[in-house]
């Protein structure tokens, strides 16, 4: 059995214990105290990282009772002297803490259960059970929750047997057998819990909810906590300030200014768009009268694939084999009317690869694109050599 440093204080970082035993494995060393500072993963929450001696600790993990600290260097000598990473105890403790009075705000505003948790490197997410939650109670629960932040309240946790731990007003039903360890925030919160937390609630600095998505008949709720939270709404802050100077604004009517611009470009968009269509439907009567021994061929050096396209479509009646390509995309379009033996995508298929060009098509059609202008340019040439 390893004795658990971190549940005598959570933010216990730097501690001596004994190396109890070393196990080789899979090319790793798997290290055994018989008391650690180094929490492992498990309920959700991350592994502790750090070192061991001066050697990096890779990943920590229990099995048991028994805690095995992951090394690919064999530590010397029988004392370890643990270092965790505060930084990143620190950041797990703000988060797990965060995910337990989020929970909480979920469920005494609207019964919401949590049916599960993920603690990445990016993001946390919960996963309520709840089919719709609207943004209206978003702002209640964030509000909720960050109310039990301020309240500052102590954390309390304490082991006790499952029938005892299910007198208590758990949000949660408890599935563990055996002795059971409670987080107890203030009167906000009792849950079952294996976790590390913050001594008391205002250590969590701020609950910021980011977005919510339906997940299997549930909510999933994306959130971040504390530092965490900071270092998002300082990203979110530079850009509204870049955004500010961008567009000359202030920050209140940068919303407006935006929906304005849409606007206008989608305007502008369909202007184009109606310029290159005409363009396309003139360069299509041109290329009618341009057939060379009943071949149409021509590249559009600025053009790009949807104006051959367009080009296309008022020419693909024509008798004639079709080879249109584009010097903004280095994509070609070979096209027959039916009229001809030819098999587009058959010799696309048998011969593209030779010019390191991607693509396919039918009998009738075929589109490729290539890795550059002059493998473009020799496929073109192939193709305006087949009978």
């Amino acid at each position: 059995m390893t004795h658990k440093l971190f549940y005598d204080d959570s933010y216990i970082c730097e501690s001596e214990g004994k190396i109890v035993s070393v196990i080789e494995k899979d090319g790793k060393f798997e290290i055994v105290l018989d008391e650690t500072s180094f929490y492992p993963e498990g309920g959700g929450q991350p592994c502790d990282l750090g070192t061991i001696n001066d050697i990096p600790v890779e990943y920590v993990y229990e099995k048991g009772d028994v805690i095995y600290h992951v090394m690919s260097i064999k530590p010397n000598g029988d004392t370890a002297k643990c270092k965790v990473d505060f930084l990143r105890r620190q950041d797990n403790i703000q988060q797990h803490t965060g995910e337990h009075l989020l929970s909480a705000a979920f469920f005494k505003l609207y019964n919401g259960v949590n049916c599960g948790f993920h603690m990445g490197d990016d993001y946390l997410t919960i996963d309520i059970d709840m089919e719709e939650v609207t943004p209206d109670m978003i702002k209640k629960i964030e509000d909720e929750a960050n109310k039990y932040v301020y309240a500052n309240v102590e954390t309390k946790t304490y082991f006790m047997s499952k029938p005892e731990a299910e007198k208590l007003p758990l949000r949660k039903a408890i599935k563990a057998e055996g002795k059971i360890r409670i987080v107890q925030l203030g009167d906000v919160d009792y849950s079952a819990c294996c976790g590390t937390h913050v001594v008391r609630t205002g250590e969590v600095g701020i609950i910021k909810i980011l977005k919510t998505e339906k997940h299997k008949g549930m909510t999933r709720v994306y959130f971040k906590c504390g530092k965490r939270a900071f270092e998002e709404y300082t990203k979110e802050h530079n850009i509204i300030t870049e955004l500010q100077k961008i567009l000359s604004i202030d920050e209140e009517n940068i919303l407006n200014k935006v929906k304005s611009n849409k606007e206008e470009i989608s305007t502008l968009k369909k202007i184009v768009s109606d310029y290159k269509k005409n363009e396309a439907k003139i360069e299509a009567d041109k290329l009618k009268n341009e057939k060379n021994d009943g071949v149409i061929f021509k590249h559009y050096e600025d053009g790009d694939f949807s104006f051959i396209e367009e080009i296309y479509d008022g020419i693909k009646d024509e008798n004639a084999i079709i080879i249109l390509t584009s010097g903004v995309d280095n994509r070609i379009l070979f096209a027959q009317n039916g009229g001809s033996t030819v098999e587009c995508g058959k010799i696309f298929k048998q011969n593209i690869k030779n010019y390191n060009g991607r693509g396919g098509g039918n009998a009738k059609r075929a589109q490729a694109a290539f890795s550059s202008k002059d493998d473009l340019f020799k496929f073109a040439e192939f193709l305006k050599k087949i009978d």
